[in-house]
């Protein structure tokens, strides 16, 4: 019977040791720090806005100097993006390059468009003949280049 009782009393005290190393060990079970470790996050809306108006205001930056660039090579002849119209006016250079390159420049700007705005649509137009030579649609966000 002697045995029995060390036996028992050895499995007690082990057991009682391994809770206890448990509950020290596990962070969940120390609220204190949790409460302390939240109270120090900086709120999710603050750092949305804060992140989203340094995205815009770099985006803006780039496709300012995107279109500069354009407009200096010959491709861009103006451009204009706001509550009237999503237009990019294209002047000869256009039709020098491949379909690849209208494509790359096209959703470059779709891009940069979308973090300004919200939107990517946006019509390419032949500055001197008025006509559409390229896309970016609403809903699918397709590239489409027609000369």
């Amino acid at each position: 019977m002697k045995k029995i009782g060390k036996f028992l009393l050895i499995w007690f005290g082990l057991g009682l040791v391994a809770t206890i190393l448990i509950v020290i060990i596990n962070p969940a079970g120390n609220k204190g720090d949790n409460i302390q470790q939240e109270t120090q996050k900086p709120t999710p809306s603050t750092a949305t806005t804060s992140s989203s108006a340094a995205q815009k205001a770099q985006a803006q930056k780039e496709l300012d100097d995107i279109m500069a660039l354009g407009k200096k090579a010959g491709l861009v002849v103006s451009y204009e993006f706001s509550d009237r119209a999503s237009v990019v006016f294209v002047g000869a250079t256009w039709y020098t390059q491949t379909v690849a390159f209208k494509k790359d420049f096209m959703a470059k700007v779709a891009t940069l468009k979308k973090v300004i705005t919200g939107y990517q649509n946006f019509k390419v137009i032949d500055a001197y003949s008025n006509e559409k030579v390229g896309e970016v649609t609403a809903f699918t966000g397709s590239l489409e280049v027609y000369k």
